[in-house]
């Protein structure tokens, strides 16, 4: 435990912390709406979260992802900051009126009156949590990683308040309301992070910014739609064919194995800057031994964490949820070797960002996708849930594969990220 804290400190140990308190509180913030509010209600709150989940998606792939590559080799880091903020806020701004409408055509779809209050709310949440993870990443890229995490702690403890605030007063609560709370308290503790870094950054400097930001989210926008569709599909699919309560033992399951992808999660804040800053200061040898030192130290948690979960699976399923879903520790077991596929998966992905070849990574998710199409129907079908799981574990396997044989064909070109190019 020393030699891990030892290893885990500065920008790696704030990132966990960070990544610890942003799924916390969503995680908590799911549990108090369902608690406060009546199950119609809740899934409303539910389907809000999911359409806005999609949207961070695309700005992620769009912004956020090709800036955490892009951070570590620009002349300019305060004009490349004010660059992505204003970009991102035009790019949020689009994606709550997409959420919105998304939302409005959901209802009218379904023959029920648009309510506009929790549409409008729901327009206001995806701005407001696409400007915090802009900001949040922007913080990591440049050493303020302390102060991305007094953010997030700030929402993370503003939202109770707040909610706590309203019953005290005797202001029933809702769907819309809750989701306006977030929103709230995302604008409030992002706005002085935003407002701090405010530089013009010039139209050309926008244009170039804007230019080698696609060059890279061309292939990871489609890696969205691909990765978006591939688990949810199989657990819908999962539930119509065996029912909700199986649905409910797979997705305990995948809570189960959720803090090692927790910690995989937090990585994000900090190899991508790392390995394209070793990429363009000492080429392919530099980024290999970077990527393969990171490895090394993310390795043995990663592996001791899923061994504790996943030996004595049906413990931990009858400790945490109940006796009935201990018939799902095989399931338990098939996820926890996914999440070991997925980190091989992500080391290796981070060789092809460096190299600004993200379409390499699209057509790697593009075979897993095929894969869990061409499985899903004839494990469902003779294992039930187990079969469920061991699609999702194969599909993460197959992208890893992909991928590795990509690395053997082809030859890096030390050109195509240089300092020259850097917007």
């Amino acid at each position: 435990m020393s030699a891990l804290l030892t290893r885990l400190r500065g920008p790696a140990l704030l990132s966990l912390l960070d990544q610890g308190a942003v799924s916390g509180f969503g995680f908590l913030a799911g549990i108090a709406a369902a608690r406060l509010i009546d199950m119609e209600g809740f899934g409303r709150f539910a389907l809000v979260l999911i359409v806005a989940g999609f949207a961070q998606g695309l700005h992620n792939a769009l912004v956020t992802a090709p800036l955490m590559t892009l951070a570590g080799s620009v002349r300019s880091p305060s004009r490349y900051a004010a660059a992505v903020g204003a970009g991102a806020l035009v790019l949020a701004a689009g994606l709550a009126l997409g959420v919105a409408g998304a939302l409005a055509l959901y209802f009218s779809w379904r023959g029920e009156p648009v309510p506009v209050d929790l549409v409008t709310a729901a327009g206001a949440l995806t701005l407001a949590q696409n400007l915090q993870l802009t900001a949040r990443r922007l913080l990591f890229a440049y050493g303020g990683g302390g102060r991305a995490l007094a953010m997030d702690l700030a929402r993370a403890a503003s939202f109770p308040l707040a909610v706590a605030a309203l019953w005290a007063l005797g202001i029933p609560l809702n769907a819309a309301r809750l989701v306006e709370l977030l929103a709230l308290t995302a604008v409030l503790t992002t706005l002085p992070v935003l407002v701090g870094r405010a530089v013009e950054p010039g139209r050309r400097r926008l244009a170039v910014t804007s230019l080698r930001h696609w060059q890279m989210a061309r292939w990871l926008l489609p890696v969205v739609l691909v990765t978006f569709g591939q688990e949810q599909l199989v657990w819908i699919l999962a539930g119509g064919a065996l029912g909700e309560e199986a649905l409910g033992g797979l997705r305990a399951a995948q809570y189960l194995v959720g803090i090692v992808l927790l910690m995989l999660a937090a990585t994000e804040n900090v190899v991508p800057t790392g390995a394209g800053r070793a990429y363009d200061q000492g080429g392919e040898p530099a980024l290999r031994s970077y990527l393969v030192s990171v490895t090394r130290r993310l390795g043995l948690p990663v592996g001791f964490l899923l061994a504790v979960v996943a030996v004595p699976a049906d413990l931990w399923l009858r400790l945490v949820f109940g006796a009935p879903y201990e018939p799902y520790a095989p399931c338990l077991r098939w996820l926890a070797l996914g999440v070991v596929f997925i980190f091989l998966r992500d080391m290796v992905a981070q060789i092809f960002r460096a190299r600004r070849r993200t379409d390499v990574i699209f057509r790697a998710f593009a075979v897993s996708f095929a894969v869990s199409l061409a499985l899903v129907q004839p494990l469902i079908g003779r294992y039930g849930a187990a079969g469920a799981a061991a699609v999702v574990t194969i599909a993460h396997g197959a992208s890893l594969l992909a991928l590795l044989a990509a690395l053997g064909r082809t030859t890096p070109s030390r050109t195509t990220a240089t300092r020259a190019e850097a917007p």
